[in-house]
């Protein structure tokens, strides 16, 4: 039987960043309370921490069927 955490690996989910951070990202799918994504710092740690409902998983990829949106950097003027 699959841990809960594990069951989001599965499901095609879409990542958007937080407004007041550059590194934690929230799903549409489920609260920000219950299910947040971060970035960590990579190599010294795993690039992505998954926190579902009190447990966390550490990914070193993201799983095929997540798409991040990534923020976007503003455009430098020449």
């Amino acid at each position: 039987m699959l841990k809960k955490i594990n069951k989001l690996i599965l499901l095609p989910l879409k990542w958007s960043p937080l407004i007041n951070t550059d590194r934690d990202f929230i799903t549409d799918k489920y609260p920000r309370d219950i299910c947040y994504l971060r970035m960590n710092d990579f190599p010294d740690e795993p690039l992505w921490t998954l926190f579902y409902k009190g447990e966390t998983k550490d990914l070193e990829d993201t799983p095929a069927l997540w798409k991040i949106n990534y923020r976007s950097l503003p455009e430098r003027k020449h």
